[in-house]
């Protein structure tokens, strides 16, 4: 524990810089003999608050019962062209989208696989990813599988619950069958009480004594469909087309997420006459966007039925990078 209270001396910033730009893995004896956890941080290097709610945590010298594992990600990312200002740089492939591919042909690939060969060395008993959002979430976990012993994880760390059936090389669909792992979104980045937050989490999940496999999440969801914008649509988040737009959005929307659109709701507006400037697919990569979506003839862009969106971002760098937003429904 001392090394890594030393680590963490100082501010959160001039712990990445001692850091060198490179990942973290750091171990820390228990009290007891027991199977380790593992907490994941700041895989994309913009989502800050995981990390600044372990270097919190860690100052104040707390007692570890269990051992632990601690894995600090994509520290280039947080460090290059300003503090926590990209998810993944120019000549990176995205952190969590890299583990348990075979070959690791790339450096990323290899890190994330001599970080799983390390903590997976012995007894793993659960894990834990924290992430932000780019726009308005509650606090929720993310389920990659929904057996008994993950969604006792999840209950333990959130009241929502986000079944994730979709496999995208993440940390938490590299360990299933290695201990139950889940990640959990604590808001947007770069807000203090988001960091206070995912403190909260961590210290949730290094206190517990286990996790109940008659528990589940108070409310439990499932991805239905991934709605994006088509890539030659050039497009923004603003009130009203302009003349270098195909589509102006809807700013505001992601106040809804997790919540319900209706139908008719207007999710922005594209140049009248065209074809649907969204795509939207269901978990199988079908297109689905006539189910979902219609253009009238002036060009407004709104639902044809119910939704619960989900992670429906602000930014279009965030839309390029994943999607526009996710659609879901109860699960089971």
């Amino acid at each position: 524990m001392a090394a890594a209270v030393d680590l963490v001396a100082g501010s959160d910033t001039d712990v990445l810089t001692r850091l060198g730009g490179k990942p973290a893995l750091i171990h820390l004896p228990g009290r007891v003999d027991a199977p380790a956890r593992l907490i994941s941080v700041l895989l994309h290097g913009n989502e800050d608050s995981g990390f600044r709610g372990l270097c919190a945590w860690l100052r104040d010298r707390p007692v570890v019962e269990r051992p632990l594992w601690l894995f600090i990600g994509n520290v280039r990312a947080a460090t290059q062209h300003g503090w926590f200002a990209h998810r993944y740089l120019a000549d990176q492939e995205d952190f969590n989208r890299v583990w348990g591919i075979e070959p690791a042909t790339t450096r990323m690939r290899l890190c994330a696989k001599e970080v799983l060969e390390t903590v997976t060395s012995g007894p793993l008993e659960a894990a834990l990813d924290v992430h932000n959002n780019t726009g308005d979430n509650p606090l929720y976990a993310i389920v990659p599988r929904p057996d008994p012993a993950t969604l006792g994880l999840a209950a333990a760390l959130a009241d929502i619950g986000l079944v994730w059936g979709t496999q995208e090389h993440t940390l938490m669909q590299a360990l299933e069958g290695v201990c139950p792992a889940v990640a959990v979104e604590c808001g947007m980045a770069g807000v203090p009480a988001h960091a206070d937050l995912a403190r909260r989490v961590i210290e949730s999940f290094v206190a517990a004594d286990g996790f109940p496999t008659t528990a589940r999440p108070e409310r439990l969801l499932e991805v239905r469909y991934r709605v994006e914008v088509r890539p030659e649509v050039a497009f923004d988040f603003v009130p009203r087309l302009g003349e270098s737009l195909d589509l102006a959005i809807v700013p505001g929307l992601d106040a809804e997420n997790f919540g319900h659109l209706p139908p008719g709701t207007l999710i922005g507006h594209t140049v009248p006459g065209g074809a649907a400037p969204l795509l939207v697919t269901d978990v199988a990569g079908v297109d689905v966007t006539d189910a979902l979506i219609q253009v009238d003839d002036e060009g407004a862009v709104t639902l044809t039925r119910d939704v619960i969106p989900a992670m429906m971002t602000r930014t279009a760098e965030q839309t390029r990078r994943d999607c526009l937003f996710y659609v879901l429904a109860d699960h089971g």
